[in-house]
């Protein structure tokens, strides 16, 4: 279970992840400018923003394996049709509907992993599976600058497109025979357990109210509603600040993403095991850390030297990928720990309908304050972003100990 929902959300984030590494492909091909190309960003979020709450109602109802598989396999369909699109609103258009899917691995994966793994373990398993996110950036930026400068960047798309149907596909073939449930008190809402007792009580509209009444899962929807918003900045700007500050080529820009989403595979990791071995299952003086240290990172980027060695910038963006990427695997653990028994899932997607809404509105506006001033300015606004985000981390409760299934 654990390493296919990994690879399932890999398969998804590389087609998400993707589309910064393209980003500098796409500009000179059509013609864009960065606000334009934050909107094209923004699209596929606003996809997933309209279907993380029913994607995670259906995997609280139906079970994981269903929503893991549909989910990965709709998304890199979408993806395809995307390579047949001639214009900037055509490629928008199909890039939002592709997004519809992606909330899958946030939700059905993110609670398959919390219902099989104890206190003691659940953050360092969480972190595995939220590795799968960075995970799918590494594959994308090996596999499609190549593929993007040899033959194009709908070649390079569609390859993505094709490394998230297999992992819909190895979740078919390895989940299948678990659809309801995986062990007593798993059961889905169509089964007798206690899971699908709590989760078809009341209306849709009820348990999302519950939710957002729940000051655990509210909190830390807050701070991560802000750390999103620079986290999506530095992986979606920073090939392109290479490129006009540094004068990087795209394929070299695109690559070094790699170690940005690398650092964010190291931080995950990281970070959970933090929160498992040095704080005993308590997740927020280890996010208290990441988040503390990301905030003065971007500081990092506007002094960096336009001399600056490669090997340079290569660390650097490694250690931001460590600090402003690793804290998504404290942040769905937390989630699904502060959640009623039951919700888990419904309760991950409440929190990232909320959360996607910064990340689809944040782009474009980051596009356009740099479009309008300069990359300084641009990267100096996360630094106060990232401290309010800090004081809020400050405002989480622990959530008391249960099983969150």
């Amino acid at each position: 279970m654990l390493a296919l929902t990994t690879l399932q959300q890999a398969g998804l984030t590389c087609i998400r992840f993707g589309l910064p590494i393209l980003a500098p492909f796409w500009r000179n091909a059509l013609r864009l400018s960065l606000g334009q190309v934050g909107l094209l960003l923004g699209a596929f979020d606003l996809g997933a923003l309209l279907f993380f709450i029913p994607m995670g109602l259906l995997a609280d109802r139906w079970g994981e394996p269903a929503v893991l598989t549909a989910g990965a396999l709709f998304t890199a369909v979408m993806t395809a049709l995307i390579t047949r699109a001639q214009s900037f609103w055509s490629v928008a258009l199909l890039l939002a509907v592709a997004g519809l899917g992606y909330g899958s691995g946030q939700t059905a994966g993110t609670k398959a992993v919390a219902a099989a793994f104890g206190p003691g373990g659940r953050g360092t398993a969480m972190g595995i599976r939220q590795a799968g996110l960075p995970l799918g950036g590494v594959i994308a930026a090996l596999l499609l600058p190549p593929l993007a400068g040899a033959f194009g960047w709908r070649t390079a798309l569609a390859g993505a497109a094709a490394v998230c149907a297999l992992t819909g596909i190895l979740c078919w073939l390895g989940l299948r025979d678990t659809a309801h449930g995986r062990r007593p008190g798993e059961a889905t809402g169509r089964g007798n357990g206690r899971e699908g007792r709590l989760a078809g009580q009341g209306t849709i509209v009820d348990r999302v109210r519950a939710i957002l009444r729940n000051t655990g899962v509210l909190r830390t929807t807050e701070a991560s509603m802000l750390l999103v918003i620079a986290q999506f900045c530095y992986q979606g700007y920073l090939a392109l600040y290479l490129v006009d500050r540094f004068g990087w080529s795209n394929h070299a820009a695109a690559v070094l993403l790699v170690a940005v989403h690398l650092g964010g595979v190291l931080g995950r990791l990281a970070w959970g095991a933090l929160s498992d071995r040095r704080y005993g299952g308590r997740r927020v003086p280890a996010l208290v850390w990441c988040v503390g240290a990301g905030t003065a990172f971007p500081v990092g980027l506007i002094v960096l030297p336009h001399v600056a060695h490669p090997s340079t910038v290569t660390g650097a963006a490694l250690i931001g990928g460590i600090l402003l990427l690793g804290w998504n695997g404290l942040y769905s653990t937390l989630i699904t720990e502060s959640a009623a028994p039951g919700q888990g899932a419904t309760a991950m997607g409440v929190s990232m309908t909320l959360m996607y809404t910064a990340t689809m509105l944040t782009p474009p506006l980051f596009g356009f304050l740099v479009d309008r001033t300069s990359y300084a300015v641009g990267w100096a606004s996360l630094v106060g972003v990232m401290a309010w985000a800090l004081v809020l981390t400050y405002r989480i409760p622990e959530p008391a100990a249960h099983d969150p299934a």
